[in-house]
């Protein structure tokens, strides 16, 4: 779903983000992770880049599902300890747009750009920005609280939340027989990373940004 926004302008999200502490552990431990779910959002060079070697932009079209996204890319990366991610969203339009991501520009780029520089000075590793300063503040409240519960969580934590957003559609059973674990061991993994309050901010986000549009 395209969101469209003040004279029929399609709305996108723009990931930027990096690999922190990526250099403690081979790129070749990760860097087919980072790719696999940079894909399931779009085509490389098109859609996602790599650039730098371990920093990232990614495109994402329908903009409330771009914390859905974050979130993702978070426990996917924290599941290889001792690594972390850093993403700053910016969420506008695309005026200008090439057969590169990295060449397009538009208002979604300059405040993904904005957003990723202020990560440090907020001290928090996901941080957006939008042309609605309300909603900004609003989410970013919410990120910082929600970053006290991301921060903590374990290598097992993560690869558990990632199982279980990139499969939404499997019982804690079947997740626990793609980790070779048991039903109660994933639903006590899914506890600890209070995975309830993280999904329950996914359903929330799009819902705030929609009334932001209307």
């Amino acid at each position: 779903m395209y969101i469209s926004y003040k004279h029929d302008i399609v709305m996108i999200a723009i990931l930027t983000g990096d690999i922190k502490e990526s250099r403690k552990v081979p790129a070749k431990i990760w860097m087919q992770l980072l790719k696999t779910e940079l894909d399931t959002w779009g085509k490389a060079g098109k859609d996602w880049e790599i650039y730098r070697g371990d920093s990232f932009q990614l495109k994402v079209a329908e903009p409330e599902k771009a914390l859905q996204a974050a979130i993702r890319l978070k426990a996917g990366i924290k599941s290889q300890a001792p690594l972390d991610i850093r993403i700053g969203i910016g969420l506008g339009e695309e005026d200008f747009r090439t057969g590169r991501l990295l060449e397009n520009n538009g208002t979604a780029y300059v405040h993904s750009g904005e957003a990723f520089e202020e990560l440090s000075e907020s001290h928090q590793d996901i941080l957006i920005k939008s042309p609605f300063e309300g909603f900004d503040q609003d989410i970013n409240l919410m990120l910082k609280l929600a970053m006290e519960i991301l921060d903590t969580w374990t290598e097992h934590s993560a690869k558990t939340v990632y199982l279980a957003m990139t499969h939404p559609e499997k019982t804690q059973t079947a997740l626990g027989k793609l980790e070779g674990i048991s039903q109660h061991a994933i639903s006590g993994r899914l506890s600890r990373a209070r995975f309830d309050a993280i999904r329950a901010l996914l359903v929330y986000f799009p819902l705030k940004l929609k009334r932001h549009l209307s």
